[in-house]
């Protein structure tokens, strides 16, 4: 069982305690050393063979799983890391920010996804370190969106062989960020299917998913409105380990958060319409109900008086010898009831 934030209460600034959700895995350190002629790729559980990183390539270290924090933090001594970063990168909780530090950049960001069948969203927490000629990314646990990039290393695809270690930071961002598009389009065809089932005949089970799909936009944009301001302050940021051509790719990168977050805004406004809309109709059919209610009954008050007058049991009344009197007594009922409903269609009313 994970530790909880609150597990670090009374601990001093920089404790490293691992606070991740869900099932520790063991740390898995992979290592992309690439320039455009050249790639070599490794794989381990130790930090040695990953302290060197040569100047003349550029060097991905890619940590999967967060449970060696003997290892992290021997990485992170190594690359000169503040101990309160090595704390924001195993507290998995954080929200998306840049920081700038005197050699290296610290981003977090968050990947979200929907996995195949199911309809409870997936949220990791992926942080990055930036140097000079260096990319690290610490995620949770193994399995990411990530491999798109991994093959375009491998097979020298695209453009990242032939650039700095800041257009990969830039490439693993924007797959992080094209992925928001797949979460908002499930999330848009959730919302068109209820909109047709409260439209037609809304249910109880039909607030629940409004309900739940409310939720599920919250907390996407919980994450994609600091991601949109992360990607703003890496296209304005003035710091060398940037390189100016790289800031044309992280404005395309804005404008993306850009647009989803203005989507998540129309979604949220939209499910606020869907349960206003639900509520209508329900009370619309309430409202239908108790006026075929209303008009039953009302027809039903003549005709319960006259049975109840001839129900009385007096001898001397002046209809309880007549031979026609049962015939006559229900076909005047039968007229006052049709002359009621025809009154009353004639008025609109059914």
């Amino acid at each position: 069982m994970a530790s909880k934030r609150s597990d670090k209460a009374g601990l001093p600034p920089g404790a490293l305690v691992s606070v991740a959700e869900g099932e520790q895995s063991a740390t898995i350190i992979r290592t992309f050393a690439y320039d455009p002629a050249n790639y070599t790729e490794s794989s381990g559980h130790g930090a040695a063979e990953v302290l060197t990183c040569p100047a003349d390539t550029v060097t991905w270290i890619d940590i999967d799983g967060l449970a060696d924090v003997a290892t992290i933090k021997a990485l992170s001594e190594h690359f000169g890391l503040h101990s309160l970063i090595t704390e924001d990168i195993l507290n998995t909780d954080q929200r998306p920010k840049l920081e700038e530090h005197q050699d290296h950049l610290f981003v977090v960001a968050k990947m979200l996804s929907f996995p195949a069948g199911s309809t409870t969203m997936d949220i990791e927490q992926v942080s990055f370190v930036l140097g000079a000629n260096y990319l690290i990314s610490f995620q949770q646990r193994p399995g990411d969106i990530l491999d798109p990039v991994r093959e375009r290393i491998r097979h020298n695809t695209g453009s990242v062989r032939r650039k700095s270690a800041d257009f990969l930071l830039y490439s693993l961002l924007d797959v992080i960020v094209d992925n928001y598009f797949a979460v908002v389009d499930t999330l848009g065809d959730r919302i068109g299917t209820l909109q047709r089932k409260v439209i037609e005949r809304p249910d109880i089970k039909d607030l629940k998913a409004l309900l739940d799909l409310r939720g599920s936009l919250i907390t996407v944009g919980r994450h994609v409105l600091p991601m949109r301001e992360l990607a703003g302050r890496l296209n304005t940021l003035q710091n060398p380990l940037v390189d100016k051509n790289t800031r044309r790719y992280l404005n395309d990168l804005q404008d993306h958060t850009v647009y989803i977050a203005e989507s998540i805004a129309m979604f949220r406004d939209m499910v606020s319409n869907l349960e206003n809309t639900y509520h209508a109709q329900i009370n619309a059919r309430m409202a239908q109900v108790m006026r075929l209610l209303t008009v039953i009954s009302t027809i039903f008050i003549p005709l319960t008086f006259i049975v109840g007058v001839y129900g009385m049991n007096f001898r001397h009344m002046p209809e309880l010898e007549w031979r026609h009197g049962y015939f006559a007594v229900m076909a005047l009922m039968a007229v006052i009831a049709g002359g009621m409903l025809l009154w009353f269609r004639r008025k609109g009313w059914i």
